[in-house]
């Protein structure tokens, strides 16, 4: 055979042997992972949402750092910071904020010289079955003084002596460094009031101690 011929009759040959390789199929793509950290969001929290006019909100470190009480009338201790609490949550969570309460803080924002300001923020704790709210009460920058001032506009004259003894419980924790500047309103579970006192709650779930006896008028274990 020529050499010309030859050349044809090995492609032949190569093509051949290809075709009897068997068929290698692609391999498979791995299947999308969510990050380890992203919550899918509940149906029943997804409708809280709705119902509340909530939106996603990230608070300012001061609003995390912000130390606590959780009654309005009868404080008897200082809890905190409010990062701690959201620590202590054993479901995911999520910073919320109503629409309205957006709006009127941005307007706030963007003034100026203007004193101390209360807002409401919402921290939702998203367990199976069990969507929780916990409203707090923030006013960064504040003071006992404010405090009472905020009260004695629904009290009057009756503020003073209603809450003289934890305005003074508040001014010690003030002297030893620890300034009031946040409160923890309400609780509410798949959307109903939660009406028992928020500082016995808080004390039964044994999760978060309080850092200042208003009582005492020390630091709590003392």
């Amino acid at each position: 055979m020529t050499r010309r011929a030859l050349v044809p009759a090995l492609v032949l040959c190569v093509l051949c042997a290809l075709a009897a390789l068997p068929v290698l199929a692609a391999p498979a793509l791995p299947e999308p992972r969510l990050p380890e950290n992203r919550h899918v969001l509940s149906q029943k929290a997804q409708e809280l949402r709705e119902v509340g006019d909530l939106v996603p909100y990230q608070p300012a470190h001061a609003v995390l750092n912000a130390l606590f009480t959780a009654d309005e009338n009868s404080p008897r201790g200082v809890y905190g910071p409010i990062s701690a609490y959201v620590r202590t949550r054993a479901c995911p969570t999520a910073w919320l904020i109503e629409k309205g309460e957006l709006t009127r803080i941005k307007e706030l924002a963007a003034r100026k010289n203007i004193p101390p300001y209360e807002f409401s923020l919402t921290l939702e704790e998203d367990c199976p079955g069990q969507v929780t709210h916990a409203v707090f009460v923030t006013a960064p920058g504040s003071t006992p003084e404010a405090w009472l001032k905020w009260r004695s506009q629904f009290h009057g004259s009756k503020a003073a002596g209603h809450y003289s003894a934890a305005l003074a419980g508040l001014k010690k924790a003030e002297a030893a460094g620890l300034v009031l500047t946040g409160e923890l309103r309400f609780l509410s579970v798949n959307g109903q009031l939660v009406t028992r006192n928020l500082e016995d709650v808080l004390r039964e779930e044994g999760r978060l101690a309080p850092v200042f006896d208003l009582e005492n008028g020390a630091p709590a274990g003392r």
